[in-house]
């Protein structure tokens, strides 16, 4: 009996890496292209991406408000060099960063909420 385990042993742990190696070698034989045109300059990680999407909504913002006249050009100016100071991949202050921002936008084109 104690012979026979081992053996037992051996056979289900080749039975339970038969699926496994077949369907690595599918996967890695069917890889999708990849665009390197338009995924090198978007950051890996999600807070550097999310900031990314973020600064480029503002700065789409601010071209927007120059364009129907909410913002002068002075100030547009202004705005977007402050975006492009921003560096979107350092996470997390880069989205406070871009919030304020967007909250000078807001109060710039005479959208922003008043408190007081």
């Amino acid at each position: 009996m104690r012979s026979f385990i081992p053996k037992i042993i051996a056979a289900a742990s080749i039975f339970a890496a038969i699926p496994l190696s077949s369907a690595y070698a599918v996967h890695r034989h069917h890889r999708a292209a990849v665009d390197t045109t338009t995924t090198a300059s978007v950051p890996a990680d999600p807070e550097a991406r999310v900031a990314t999407q973020q600064l480029l909504g503002v700065k789409q913002g601010i071209r927007e408000a120059r364009q129907a006249g909410k913002i002068t050009q002075d100030q547009a100016r202004d705005l977007m060099r402050q975006a492009d100071a921003i560096q979107p991949t350092r996470g997390r202050s880069a989205i406070g960063q871009i919030n304020e921002l967007d909250q000078r936008l807001q109060n710039a084109s005479g959208q922003g909420t008043y408190i007081g």
